[in-house]
């Protein structure tokens, strides 16, 4: 094939020009009429479903575990024990506490031996005392009748004060020994009750009613204290937990509606309420939590599923919308016949956009198509 010279090729110009000017011709603008419809603005977020009234069970202690009674899907109740932790040290230290408290008790028994000896010293000195006073009386009566001297009736003065006092130290000494076993057996019985306290901790259970999600040990791991161990939550109830982009959070208010989809259930459309606003950023992901509670329930028996919803933050009906794609730098509009003009628009989503001012009805506008 010969080498085309510039003028052979410059014969083709002209017929390549009018094939483009064709083509444009017969490309043209495409336009849209300006409707009254219902618009909806909304914040875009994505979440999981979670059991209402989740609870994390923690270990309070160390140790391993000798019995799983409740696995995941089990439903549960308050009291019921999840987990059993086996602590040689706690039992060792409620053995020990359990003696000294029988210990204690027992001495606080009047026939125990601690107190039987104070009680036959009591009642030895009350017999002394006894014979003392009725020589004394007899001495008494003996030296006013002046059968006996001065001197004598002193020592049996003396030796009956001595015999009263002694008694009175026996008794003295019964009582405050008894006092004191009290306090000693209420010291046991508190250090038996922490015993048994931190005991009964390492049997693990639930604080509510409810089902068993997720189990994270089993017989014969170790567990040591903080370690998680099983997530609870309502049996039927559940909620959503939402990220809102932080740029998007102070349009969020509790009582707006949810419209959500859930992964698993296709494209059904569940509604929700917010029902909490977290005032704490994840700095992760630079977004906020906001919990929704389902309005009709949810017949879904799975949690931790994900979703995509709209939180509905304003929604107006009959009111003039355009495509966004309409708008010219966020405040123009090209008409029909090719000239600008200015709008003030109003609420608006990806797709519409409200114009409260600058429009009629079925005016027509030009659609600025995306490169």
């Amino acid at each position: 094939m010969p080498l085309k010279t510039p003028f052979t090729r410059m014969k083709y110009f002209p017929f390549v020009f009018v094939f483009a000017l064709l083509l444009n011709a017969c490309k043209q603008t495409p336009t849209v009429q300006v409707k009254k419809k219902a618009i909806v603005e909304a914040v875009y977020a994505s979440g999981f479903v979670m059991p209402k009234n989740e609870y994390k069970l923690y270990a309070i202690g160390d140790g391993y575990v000798v019995q799983q009674f409740k696995k995941a899907g089990d439903e549960i109740k308050v009291g019921e024990a999840i987990y059993q932790i086996q602590n040689d040290n706690q039992s060792a230290k409620l053995d020990a506490a359990g003696s000294a408290y029988r210990v204690a008790q027992q001495n606080l028994q009047n026939n125990s031996p601690v107190l039987q000896e104070l009680q036959n010293s009591v009642e030895s000195a009350a017999l002394k005392f006894s014979n003392d006073s009725l020589a004394y009386v007899r001495s008494k009566n003996m030296f006013t009748q002046g059968v006996i001297t001065q001197s004598e009736f002193d020592k049996t003065t003396l030796t009956f004060n001595v015999s009263k006092n002694d008694l009175q130290s026996a008794k003295d000494r019964f009582r405050k020994t008894k006092d004191q076993l009290n306090v000693d057996a209420k010291n046991a019985q508190s250090t038996l009750q922490a015993a048994t306290t931190d005991f009964n901790n390492y049997s693990l259970k639930s604080i509510i009613n409810g089902k068993v999600f997720e189990t994270y040990k089993e017989p014969g791991e170790l567990v040591k204290r903080n370690d998680l161990i099983a997530l609870l939550g309502d049996k039927t109830e559940k909620i959503l937990q939402l990220s809102v982009d932080q740029q998007d959070i102070e349009k969020v208010k509790v009582g707006q509606k949810v419209m959500v989809k859930i992964d698993i259930s296709g494209n059904k459309v569940y509604e929700a309420t917010v029902d909490k606003i977290y005032p704490t950023m994840n700095q992760n992901e630079q977004s906020f939590r906001v919990d929704a509670v389902f309005e009709n329930g949810l017949d879904i028996g799975f949690i931790r599923t994900s979703v995509e919803a709209n939180i509905v933050i304003a929604q107006k009906e009959n009111v003039l919308v355009i495509p966004r794609t309409g708008l010219v730098n966020g405040d123009k509009v090209i008409l029909k016949n090719g000239s600008e003009k200015k709008v003030i628009t109003g609420i608006g989503n990806l797709e519409e956009v409200e114009i409260t001012s600058g429009l009629s009805e079925n005016d027509e506008l030009k659609i600025i198509e995306s490169k």
